[in-house]
């Protein structure tokens, strides 16, 4: 034991000052209270009113600070996430990230078989979510709500089905509608085995957002609502784009895109005191040349990395999406795009954070690619062990100058710890065939694509899912049978 001795578990990083982090949250308050928050949710509105806010005009709600502090007490400090089978997965704290996850479908996807972009189709998202299922880094995934191959009533609900049956890790899903989100939660529970045991061990977290800036939507709200009074663990989040929905200044892009997420914390708080919510403020910036959100913008990472350290400021469980990349093929582009954006996101300590984002796009590749790279920064982010096993000082003392240390046994004992790449080609000589990168990455997407087989779950429950997505189609007038997709 050594007395009065620090030990850094991470390298130290910090954006904001402790001072400055007070600053925006004085400033965030101000803005709740003297702006407003428009709210097209009458539920919430009254919740908001019958606790005291000022609900005189719905496009300007105006909050008072002490029931945001009021909600920031009661909201949960930690929220634990479990596996499809009800095992511990992940726990949420800020203390214990970053986790990464991916997203499994999108309008369209990057084949790696033959290169090209194309429709996503559910079996792709099959594909995408048995290759998240393979990966070590990936803890859970991300199933938005449309894709263009299945009408967009029902395209949220058959995507969450193909996730659940293709993965066991914890799925995030953003649901289009409360008449949705209801079956949603019913397949869940099934899957669960009751709705209080889903409550009791969720694998299932929700996902809602606000619209920049400073506007909270009526169905968003309402399903925020559901997921509060069932207790099921939910996103909150506002991405408001500097230039655009938020000032163009970084401070002013952290103010409306924190605004945003509390004005969403006091109402559920409210509605359900201690519902679990993960906080996700976020922000970018608009890029003035093609007026679109940037998903590789340095920027990006720059905002996030200063609202998490506000999040940690709230002691709120949060989620940031990093690894995220404006290219269109998996490249240089990307490679460099995606590794700024992880590294931030290490060094900051995130909970949940998301990778692999293209603008409109899935890539298999890209989730493989950045699991190498997650991997990788781990060396650089896990801290340094100073202790008589890793400084041997009578080992060097006994090997002494001009001595060499490979036929040694604390070698042997260590050497297996260090990183070694699985598409990076490190050979000094390059002989004919040689593989690069790409080749490397294509291979290995392919080889889990083609034998990764996701721990099944039981045939009649498989059974009870396939009956109750058949109603849906129903619902829509199709039968119950998938889009072929396009081969070659």
């Amino acid at each position: 034991m050594r007395a009065n001795y620090t030990h850094h578990g991470s390298p130290q990083f910090r954006i904001l000052s402790d001072k400055q982090i007070e600053e925006l949250h004085f400033a965030t308050l101000q803005i709740l209270e003297r702006t407003g928050i428009a709210f097209d949710c009458q539920e919430a509105v009254d919740i908001l009113g019958e606790a005291g806010a000022d609900v005189s005009n719905p496009q300007r709600v105006k909050i008072p600070s002490y029931l945001v502090e009021q909600a920031l007490r009661t909201a949960p400090k930690t929220i634990t996430i479990y596996t499809r089978e009800g095992e511990p997965a992940m726990v949420l704290n800020g203390m214990t990230g970053p986790h990464f996850g991916s997203g499994v479908d999108s309008p369209e996807y990057l084949d790696p078989y033959t290169k090209r972009r194309r429709k996503c189709y559910v079996e792709d998202i099959a594909d995408i979510a048995r290759v998240a299922d393979a990966l070590p880094n990936f803890e859970w995934l991300l199933t938005p709500g449309s894709h263009p191959t299945i009408p967009g009533a029902i395209a949220d609900k058959v995507a969450l089905l193909q996730v659940i049956l293709n993965s066991s890790k914890p799925v995030v899903s953003c649901v289009n509608d409360v008449s949705n989100l209801r079956d949603v939660l019913e397949v869940c529970s099934m899957v669960a085995g009751g709705e209080k045991e889903l409550q009791a061990k969720p694998f299932f977290i929700g996902i809602n957002g606000s619209v920049s800036p400073l506007t909270q939507q009526k169905d968003a709200m309402e399903e925020n609502l559901l997921y509060a009074e069932k207790g099921i663990p939910n996103i909150i989040y506002g991405v408001p784009m500097a230039g655009a929905t938020a000032p163009a200044t970084f401070p002013g892009a952290l103010v409306i895109a924190n605004a945003e997420c509390l004005s969403q914390l006091v109402v559920l708080q409210l509605k359900k005191p201690g519902a679990p919510v993960i906080f996700s403020p976020a922000a970018t910036i608009m890029d003035m040349k093609t007026i679109s959100y940037s998903y590789g913008a340095p920027e990006i990472c720059f905002l996030n990395a200063a609202l998490t350290e506000l999040c940690h400021y709230y002691k709120l469980p949060e989620r940031i999406d990093a690894g995220s990349t404006d290219a269109f093929v998996v490249g240089a582009q990307a490679g460099a795009e995606i590794s700024y954006h992880i590294l931030i996101s290490m060094l900051t300590g995130g909970d949940l954070v998301g990778v692999g984002l293209v603008p409109l796009m899935r890539s298999p590749e890209l989730m493989v690619f950045a699991d190498e790279i997650i991997d990788m920064l781990k060396v650089a982010t896990g801290g340094l062990e100073i202790n008589a096993e890793t400084l041997p000082l009578d080992l060097i003392e006994r090997v002494g100058p001009g001595g060499e240390y490979i036929s040694q046994s604390h070698t042997l004992k260590h050497f297996r710890k260090f990183w070694m790449p699985t598409i990076f080609n490190r050979s000094s000589v390059k002989g004919e065939g040689a593989k690069d990168c790409e080749q490397l990455l294509n291979e290995k997407t392919i080889e889990i694509l083609k034998t990764h087989k996701p721990k099944p779950l039981p045939e009649d429950l498989v059974k009870e899912l396939k009956k109750m997505e058949g109603t849906w189609f129903k619902q829509v007038g199709l039968k119950h049978e998938y889009p072929k997709r396009e081969q070659g």
